[in-house]
């Protein structure tokens, strides 16, 4: 079923379809009511609800619909069987009663399930579909190509359509009759209708639709969908699922590793949804931020900035991303979505802004929305990353597209480009044969012979753009983020010393402990006085003569010392013990390619004491317990067994 999905279900639904986007999705609904609020023509946004969707679907009406799609015969009663196969039980003072079968609906976590009901809700596009034809509904773009009245994902409905009395009664018709055969009725209670701000009778409107009027934004697949663009207050549910996700975490009593970890995979996760879905202000990207600082240090005093753990951990940091780095790279993004076409998004945004104009060259107008504006923002970074495949050049604007490398062909011949430019001009011009012709348009002999380097593909169906960012799936040409985010984001200098310590196979919690140790940032008694808390005892607990800092607890101090002597014993001499970490770790890295597996045991067993020397420091001050140094380097030894064996 997946693998015929895409040719058989329209692009007005985006969900369960491999290749389709909920963002755009999204994006698309965006683009549709974000002049509500302006002057103009009477617009209408009903956002409809399905009362029980999968539990009501009407199994005979499904399965003569695939027979109406071309669906074989006997793989309709394969189906059959397997949605009609099932029994139930029900629990009744806990004692189960019964096997019965039921007489409709699909069963939920079914693999098959969501194809079927998509099947089913491709029936309301057509039903659709045949009353914009005929001219009962009246779409709200209809110059625009494609033609859109309604967007779907899974059970979530959207129709945009000119509000007039023939229209909402059209609607109000296609629904009943849709639930009529399909199963699926509409609950009226939860459905809304959105009107734009100069539309007229809307109690009538509404009245005659059969579901109540509503205020924008309202969220949609997630997240607020706005007119015009979105403000502070419409993201605040953000700012309340970041709030709430930390609030719960905070009870679990988790270390700063697993903190990091959580911000890293879910408050990042949800942030790059809405990014790709919606324009995020950025007072709004500032508080998730400042909620996720506070998280990571339990909000007390953050040992080290926000900034600095966001950089690559070889560039100092732990790996996290800054918002708005993350933003940008979800623009380039978005825009690399636009300019490779095929969704209905895309097809729909060009049709809106390029009808006239090239993407390349297409100026920035006020009356764009917010995403377009900020896709043409991105051009010049997008511009550095892609490259063209070329087949025949008919899809490849002589001229405005940067096929040549990161460059086109306009702008390197400068005036002389703008005297010769002819408007329409495409790329099959200069290739004959599946052969470069650039005569006449090259001007140049050494701009000829780069042209002709330029490999022709003839297997291709069309000219296709490729990526080709820093680093970008191996040569693949698809899109990766991670390539894309490395494009926008601020490079610094390399952290030497700091990268060594993250290397594969040492627990990310030792890492973590010997990584605020190179950042002096872990919080010694000597700092806490510096922050100006109350310390009854300064003293170092391992020794009890020396007022503790992190150079005497990790280096001076008599029982580390014990400790750092044996660990340098097994590093086979030629470094010291009075030495900082810094100059442990440089010696180590000038050595280690003595032997494959050397480096590895010695990060380990340098990680290792690092992190034991401060887990045995805690224990004694918050759990009154003490290891003596055989113990604890005991325990050295064990994980270095069991990390480097």
């Amino acid at each position: 079923m997946e693998g015929i999905m895409q040719g058989l279900v329209s692009q007005n639904q985006a969900a369960f379809i491999k290749g389709r986007s909920i963002a755009e999705h999204s994006l698309l609904a965006h683009e549709m009511v974000r002049k509500f609020s302006k002057p103009g023509g009477m617009k209408a946004c009903v956002k409809l609800d399905l009362r029980k969707a999968y539990d009501t679907v009407n199994r005979e009406f499904l399965c003569h619909l695939m027979l109406a799609m071309g669906f074989d015969e006997r793989w309709v009663a394969l189906v059959r069987e397997c949605i009609c196969s099932p029994t139930f039980s029900v629990l009744i003072q806990g004692t189960p009663y019964g096997y019965f079968s039921s007489n409709r609906g699909l069963r939920q976590g079914d693999p098959l399930s969501p194809y079927l009901f998509t099947l089913v809700m491709e029936y309301f596009t057509c039903m659709m579909d045949l009353a914009v034809h005929s001219k009962r509904i009246v779409p709200l773009f209809r110059l625009v190509r494609p033609v859109v009245s309604h967007l779907i994902y899974a059970d979530d409905l959207l129709v945009l359509l000119q509000p007039s009395m023939r229209g909402m009664s059209a609607l109000s018709d296609i629904m009943e009759e849709f639930g009529r055969l399909s199963g699926l009725q509409l609950n009226r209670k939860k459905s809304r209708v959105y009107f734009s701000s100069r539309c007229t009778q809307q109690e009538e409107r509404a009245y005659a639709l059969g579901v109540d009027r509503g205020e924008l934004p309202v969220k949609y697949l997630g997240v607020p969908l706005t007119v015009n663009y979105a403000r502070e207050q419409d993201c605040h549910s953000l700012v309340d699922f970041a709030q709430r996700r930390v609030e719960g975490w905070q009870a679990a009593g988790l270390s700063f590793e697993g903190r990091i970890e959580l911000v890293r995979s879910v408050i990042a996760g949800i942030t790059m949804f809405w990014f790709q879905s919606i324009q995020i202000p950025s007072a709004t990207i500032h508080k998730v931020e400042a909620i996720c600082a506070d998280f990571t240090w339990r909000g007390g005093m953050h040992a080290i900035s926000w900034a600095q753990l966001c950089r690559p951990r070889e560039e100092g940091g732990v790996g996290l991303r800054p918002l708005h780095t993350v933003r940008k790279a979800a623009c380039v993004k978005m825009a690399w979505r636009f300019i490779k076409g095929g969704s209905l998004w895309a097809d729909w945004m060009a049709s809106r802004y390029l009808r006239r104009t090239n993407f390349w060259a297409c100026r920035i107008d006020n009356n764009f929305s917010v995403t377009f504006k900020a896709i043409l923002r991105c051009r010049p970074v997008l511009q550095t990353a892609i490259c063209k495949h070329m087949k025949d050049g008919t899809t490849t604007d002589l001229w405005l597209d940067p096929w040549l490398g990161s460059r086109y062909l306009l702008e390197l011949l400068g005036g002389q480009g703008d005297r010769e430019a002819g408007r329409g001009l495409t790329c099959s011009r200069i290739i004959r044969d599946g052969v470069w012709r650039p005569e006449g348009y090259a001007y140049t002999a050494q701009l000829a012979e780069e042209i002709r380097l330029i490999t022709i593909d003839a297997s291709q169906t069309e000219d296709t753009w490729s990526w080709a960012g820093p680093g970008a799936g191996g040569g693949s040409g698809l899109f990766c983020f991670r390539s894309c985010y490395d494009l926008v984001r601020t490079h610094h200098d390399q952290a030497e010393e700091v990268d060594f310590i993250w290397g594969k196979g040492v627990a990310r919690k030792m890492q973590l402990c010997a990584y605020r140790l190179l950042r002096g940032r872990l919080m010694t008694r000597d700092r806490l006085l510096r922050f100006g808390m109350h310390i009854l005892d300064a003293k170092c607990v391992l020794c009890n003569e020396v007022d503790e800092s992190m150079g005497h607890l990790f280096f001076g101090c008599p029982v580390t010392w014990h400790i750092w002597t044996e660990q340098c014993a097994q590093l086979r001499g030629g470094v010291g013990v009075d030495r900082d970490i810094r100059s442990i770790l440089s010696w180590i890295r000038n050595h280690r390619g003595r032997d494959p597996g050397w480096a590895r045991r010695a990060r380990v067993r340098l990680v290792a004491s690092v992190w034991h020397i401060w887990k045995e420091r805690n224990r004694r001050i918050f759990k009154g317990l003490t290891t003596p140094p055989i113990g604890i380097l005991h325990n050295i030894e064990f994980d270095v067994s069991v990390m480097a064996p």
